[in-house]
């Protein structure tokens, strides 16, 4: 009994060393191949360890050793490798764009600031401002988008404009908002509107991986750069007042006749003499045809009547002009003026009007120029004259080119044109009795010109020292800086 319990004990450690050897077998490639002898079995497990070393070489790859060490070796630097550090990010730029908006028809005043340490270039040019504007009234578009027409606003960097800000520095320009809210925009610029500013050119796409690229509305000095360049600058959110500058204001209050509206209303020159008009409140007329009648808006009469004060006919005819609020050329010869003379009496009348007769008084960077009409000339065709029924008009449309000095009109911008009518002709030698008066229109014509043989600016940018905070008030441009 003993001695089968010994041959059963034995036949379980045989098949257990088998087992083992079976799994080596499977765990190592070279082993699998050959087949274990019956003298294998027999061995304990631990004397068949140190027969797996000299087989496991025969799966080493043709070569040996040798060929294996330089795959270690090439492998070794790789997980070893440390990526370089990258460098830290740049700062912004420290430029700041203000907006100075008094009253919602202008001037306004535009202001570059350098609060960083390192000198800055920037483009010193207030066509690369646009803004953003949501109105209150109703009736107009919610927001309203204003900037520079192509044929104005620079496509790129303006080399001429390029100016270069020490710390502590500041660029100060004057300018008409209706030079960027033209036409129709302008109503947008009312009291209440929120006016959302960017100077510059936009930003990359928020999708885009690739670092900014010129042109730039800020951008460093030194190399290498001692801050990021900025594409474009925002400038504080503002919000329209609703009453009028201090100078407008304190002359509203001093008694004057009517404060002055929007279309009569001249910007002020900008700080290095760009293309806006004059700020003449006041501009002198052109002069006057001795052979004409003195104006008259109403006919009066003189008779004695109660008191003796003169008698007004407010039923006489009697003519009104208006002119077109606003004009678009993209170039001097492209200018034209729409007028219209109406009859606003209550009674006909019989009268020449002739494009020749209009005069215009335009002010622009250039300064003022009077556009004369023609002398009557006695010799006008009676078919000529015509009968104005009441509140009849005659539309006409001149060229300025026309009637105006050539270099009227030379220099890019805005300008203000206010015609006259002279009606000088009264048919005496036709056995007429006409309608003669010099009627002025009562609002000017906004004119913007996009392309002109001189420039928008007629002098280099200017660097000023900043404003303090307590001043309020951007510098005042110097008398040589005008234009």
């Amino acid at each position: 009994m003993r001695t089968r319990l010994v041959r059963i004990a034995c036949l379980f450690a045989s098949a257990a060393s088998a087992a083992v050897a079976v799994l080596g077998l499977a765990s190592s490639p070279a082993l699998a191949e050959e087949k274990p002898g019956p003298a294998q079995q027999g061995e304990k497990p631990s004397s068949a360890a140190p027969a797996e070393g000299p087989k496991a070489d025969a799966a080493a790859p043709p070569g040996g050793a040798k060929a294996a060490a330089p795959k270690a070796s090439a492998a070794a630097p790789r997980a070893g490798a440390k990526k370089a550090p990258e460098p830290p990010p740049l700062p912004p730029a420290p430029a700041r764009v203000w907006l100075i908006a008094p009253s919602p028809k202008g001037p306004w005043t535009m202001r570059i600031d350098n609060e960083g340490e390192r000198p800055m270039r920037i483009p010193a040019d207030v066509r690369l401002l646009r803004f953003e504007i949501d109105t209150l009234n109703k009736r107009t578009k919610k927001t309203t988008r204003c900037a520079a027409p192509a044929g104005l606003k620079p496509s790129g960097f303006p080399e001429r404009r390029a100016l270069l800000l020490a710390p502590g520095q500041s660029y100060v320009e004057h300018f008409d908002p209706r030079l960027l809210c033209f036409g129709k925009d302008e109503a947008a610029l009312a009291g209440g509107a929120v006016v959302r500013t960017w100077y510059g050119w936009g930003p990359p796409p928020k999708w885009s991986r690739k670092a900014p690229s010129p042109p730039f509305a800020a951008e460093s000095t030194d190399d290498p750069p001692a801050f990021a360049p900025a594409p474009g600058l925002a400038a504080p959110t503002v919000v329209l007042s609703y009453g009028l500058p201090r100078k407008e204001a304190a002359a509203d209050g001093a008694g004057s006749a009517e404060p002055p509206s929007a279309a009569d209303h001249e910007a002020q020159p900008s700080a290095d003499g760009a293309a806006q008009p004059p700020a003449d409140k006041t501009p002198p007329q052109p002069p006057a045809d001795k052979t004409a009648q003195p104006p008259a808006d109403k006919p009066i009469q003189v008779a004695a009547g109660a008191l003796g004060e003169p008698i007004v006919d407010a039923n006489a005819p009697r003519l009104e002009l208006t002119s077109e609020p606003w004009s678009d050329a993209a170039s001097p010869r492209s200018i034209v003026v729409r007028v219209s003379a109406k009859n606003a009496g209550r009674r006909p009348m019989t009268v020449a009007i002739r494009s020749r007769m209009l005069a215009f008084l335009v002010v622009g960077p250039n300064g003022t120029t009077a556009c004369e009409a023609s002398r009557p000339t006695g010799a006008i065709p009676r078919d000529m004259f015509r009968t104005l029924k009441p509140g009849a008009s005659v539309d006409l449309s001149l060229l300025l080119r026309e009637v105006c000095p050539d270099n009227t009109f030379a220099r890019e911008g805005l300008y203000q044109v206010r015609a006259t009518l002279h009606a000088n002709e009264p048919g005496t030698g036709l056995g007429l009795d006409a309608y003669t008066a010099i009627v002025r229109a009562k609002s000017s014509t906004l004119l913007r010109v996009k392309s002109a043989p001189e420039p928008f600016y007629a002098a280099a940018p200017r660097a000023v020292p900043t404003p303090k905070p307590e001043e309020g008030e951007a510098p005042e441009p110097e008398d040589s800086e005008r234009p």
